[in-house]
Parts: structure tokens; sequence; C-alpha cells
């Protein structure tokens, strides 16, 4: 007959009880969601700054275009791929050049570049200035 010592030593070698596994697997469920949580907010921010770069090129790629046009003072809109874009033209300043029938035209242009992302509309302004001789 074994002693009641050798019996418990036994049934506690048994293995994990209910509780111990139940822990175990509220611990692991929580872990996950967490795991899940930090994956999505990165997912999130990596499509922000991808949409923002694209954003930025696009409106480069306007504003180089409408540099180049001989432009009157005006507004004008349009569409670049996802992107909607309305350019402001404005000229600052004119210098006559002395002994001619020139003037250097010193304006201030301006694009806004806006997208819809996750049900939110996003704008991105950039601006620059552009010189003619008229």
């Amino acid at each position: 007959m074994k002693s009641p010592a050798a019996r418990h030593k036994r049934e506690k070698d048994g293995g994990f009880s209910l509780l111990e596994v139940l822990v175990a697997t509220a611990l692991m469920g929580v872990m996950l969601v967490v795991i899940l949580e930090v994956l999505t907010s990165a997912l999130r921010a990596q499509e922000a700054s991808r949409s923002n770069t694209q954003a930025v090129l696009a409106a480069e790629k306007v504003l180089a275009e409408y540099s180049e046009m001989n432009l009157a003072k005006g507004i004008y809109q349009g569409r670049e791929g996802r992107f909607d874009y309305q350019v402001r033209l404005d000229p600052q300043l004119q210098v006559q050049y002395p002994m001619q029938n020139k003037k250097l035209v010193c304006s201030s242009l301006q694009v806004v570049v806006s997208w819809k992302e996750q049900g939110k509309t996003k704008n991105l302004e950039l601006e620059t200035l552009r010189t003619v001789v008229q």
C-alpha cells in the first residue's frame, strides 16, 4: 500500500489543471487581440503614408505642368489620377525692363490636391513662385 504523500505526488505530476488551461487560453486570446490591433494600425499608417506620397507626386506634376503654361490670373481645376486639384495663379510683382517693351511677371502658383481616405477628405497644398517674361 502506498503512502498518501506518494499518491499526492503522482496526482500532481499528471498535467495541467482546468484552471491553468483556461488562464493560459485567456492570456493567449488577449495577446492575439493586442497583436492584431498593432498590425492593423501599422497597415493604416502605411496606407496613409502611401496616399500622402502619391498626393505630393500628383501636386508636383500639376505644378510643373502649370508652370510651363502661359496662363492669366485665375483658378483652374482638374483631376490627376484619383486626386482632384485646384490651381490658383496670382500675379505678385511686375517689373518693366528698361529700354525694352517687355516686363517680368512673378506670380504665386498654388495647388491644392484632395482625395478621399477612410471616409474623410484629405487635402495637400503646395505653392511656388513662377517668373515669366511677357
